[in-house]
């Protein structure tokens, strides 16, 4: 597993919300992997106005990957 972990920690310390492109599924297991404390994930699957809702609205305060 390639350490992800370290880039995303820093990354939420700049900003809420980190989108995650892995078109060909490279690091699939490693997002998968990934845990940190107060972080929720939350993947897009034809579901993006409902993403966007929850992120906007329902949760603005919560960090997001």
């Amino acid at each position: 597993m390639s350490n992800i972990k370290n880039p995303l920690t820093r990354s939420f310390k700049k900003q809420l919300i980190v989108f995650w492109y892995d078109t060909d599924k490279e690091l699939r297991s490693d997002f998968e992997a990934v845990d940190l404390p107060g972080v929720n994930k939350i993947e897009l699957s034809n579901n993006e106005f409902t993403v966007k809702y929850r992120l906007l609205r329902e949760e603005p305060d919560r960090l997001f990957t």
